[in-house]
């Protein structure tokens, strides 16, 4: 796939990381982005957990961040790829095409993991890339979760999404602060978006700003049953 549009970037706000969870699984693909794969041992070819592809924001690669919801995620039937990065940029369309095309292939051979339509699971920066990728290949993907992005895409934006029938059937969830520059842009969007026949829940998050906003319990109760719901999709 090619993407050669870059994304928007936005430093997050700084807090004090968790410590990342072990890997079942890492690799180094030649022509992909070095990874980490958590994968629970359920996890079985008959059985296999849909992955979860996490897209880091500028400045730090996440792992602290996303990984101890690891446990969780394999609760719910998924599996956990991340991205190890020691100086994490906004992402790229060589970073894109080196997931898509070098990483994902070679997570997908590994057994017990559903590779075929990928969640993304974006931050800031990482958020922004999500939503290129859906504008650009709808189909190769199976929901998406944003948290602090915006609405805005090289092609289209809070007021004119891409409208076709393959874009409307992929879910999209949305965490943005209610302080953040973003926030605005959503309220929007959560009519626009719904009047173009997309699925958009778009949550906001009260009293804060362009932050990590998993780290409460009530946004990863909401993540989670959105997850739940997806897994009850065929």
């Amino acid at each position: 796939m090619a993407l050669a549009t870059a994304c928007a970037s936005v430093a997050p706000e700084s807090r004090a990381p968790m410590e990342p969870s072990t890997p079942t699984r890492t690799g180094a693909p030649a022509n992909g982005l070095p990874y980490r794969l958590f994968v629970s041992g359920q996890a079985t070819p008959e059985h296999p957990h849909r992955l979860v592809v996490w897209l880091h924001p500028t400045g730090t690669d996440g792992l602290t961040l996303v990984e101890p919801l690891a446990s969780s995620f394999e609760a719910q039937g998924f599996a956990l790829l991340t991205f190890p990065c020691e100086h994490a940029q906004g992402w790229s369309g060589a970073d894109a095409n080196r997931m898509m095309l070098g990483t994902l292939p070679e997570v997908a051979r590994v057994p017990g993991v559903d590779a075929e339509r990928p969640v993304l699971l974006g931050f800031s920066a990482g958020a922004q890339m999500a939503l290129e990728l859906w504008a650009a290949r709808p189909e190769s993907f199976g929901a998406l979760v944003l948290i602090a992005g915006a609405p805005r895409l090289s092609r289209g934006d809070e007021h004119t999404p891409p409208t076709s029938s393959a874009h409307a059937r992929v879910p999209i969830l949305s965490f943005i602060g209610e302080t953040d520059g973003s926030a605005p842009l959503w309220r929007t969007a959560r009519e626009s978006w719904r009047a173009a026949g997309l699925r958009l829940d778009s949550r906001e998050v009260p009293g804060l700003g362009h932050t990590w906003l998993l780290a409460r319990p009530h946004e990863q109760t909401a993540l989670f049953q959105f997850l739940a719901e997806l897994s009850r999709t065929p």
